[in-house]
């Protein structure tokens, strides 16, 4: 058996100490106490060993993690969750999204909930593809706006404020994230209750309930149709959905049948309805004009 070392002189120890060498090295090698070094270190005002890997910064960690396809996305090389593959990333006792540390990158700002990919690869973190929940309702907005979405209701069929519920499709549609959360739950606990709907006070909320706004600016009727027209039952009583639209929108009843002008058929918006003296003033007017400019060309 090899002679133990002469143990190590101060001297020995903060050579190793200012080269920047762990206590656990320099006990290892010196074969002096470890709280002999830390006294000492502490004694000199040295700061504590970090391994390299500790003195990475958080971009720097991420961009480690990360490689690029072929097709311009950016995939996470490091750890994901085991039940999602969501991915994730330790340091420093932390841990943080990759996406939402993305997200920072591009925008120089933390997210507003969660951080997701808009691009259609799952899980990609490139900077130019994930957005934040207030981007995404942006671009859900406009993208309902392009389309002539543009009503929304005051409350869902449920009761619940769309001012503080309302969430989006990609396409645009509208739903209520109230909603969305209790079905899930339902979903988990077969044992909670059934929700039930209030039922609508007046005909106009009936008629709320039961369409839908579509491309166009037009409004696509999902309720009960009897003998091929769209009708709104409430308290008993059927109602014309053509007339109840009619009247919410123009503050009157029509006079004769409600009918849509738009060229759409079913549509029930009511801006694109016209009843009898509505339909023959515009008759009128088509005649005048062809009076005077002859006709179309």
């Amino acid at each position: 058996m090899s002679p133990r070392p002469v143990n190590a002189t101060d001297t020995d120890i903060i050579a190793m100490l200012r080269d920047g060498h762990s206590n656990t090295r320099i006990n290892r090698e010196l074969h002096v106490d470890k709280a002999r070094v830390s006294r000492i270190r502490t004694q000199l005002g040295l700061p504590q060993h970090a391994r390299a890997g500790q003195t990475r910064s958080l971009e720097q960690k991420w961009a480690d993690n990360t490689r690029p396809t072929d097709d311009g996305h950016l995939e996470w090389t490091g750890e994901h969750a085991k039940a999602s593959g969501t991915p994730i990333m330790r340091h420093k006792q932390g841990f943080y999204s990759p996406a939402a540390l993305a997200f920072e990158i591009k925008h120089g700002r933390e997210p507003q909930g969660y951080v997701k990919a808009h691009c259609g690869r799952a899980h990609c973190i490139a900077p130019d593809h994930v957005s934040d929940a207030a981007g995404r309702r942006q671009t859900r907005l406009e993208e309902r706006a392009r389309r002539g979405m543009t009503e929304i209701a005051a409350t869902c069929r449920y009761g619940h404020d769309l001012s503080e519920h309302a969430k989006f499709e990609p396409d645009g549609t509208l739903y209520c994230g109230q909603c969305n959360t209790l079905n899930k739950q339902v979903r988990r606990d077969p044992s909670l209750p059934r929700r039930t709907r209030p039922r609508p006070a007046t005909p106009g909320e009936s008629f709320r309930l039961h369409t839908e706004p579509v491309d166009g600016g037009h409004l696509r009727w999902t309720g009960y149709v009897a003998h091929g027209v769209p009708t709104v039952c409430h308290a008993g009583s059927a109602y014309s959905a053509y007339r109840i639209s009619f009247r919410l929108h123009h503050g009157r009843e029509p006079v004769g049948r409600a009918m849509p002008t738009c060229g759409k058929d079913g549509c029930l918006a009511g801006d694109h309805l016209a009843d009898r003296p509505m339909r023959e003033a515009n008759r009128r007017a088509d005649k005048a004009y062809a009076a005077i400019f002859g006709g179309a060309s």
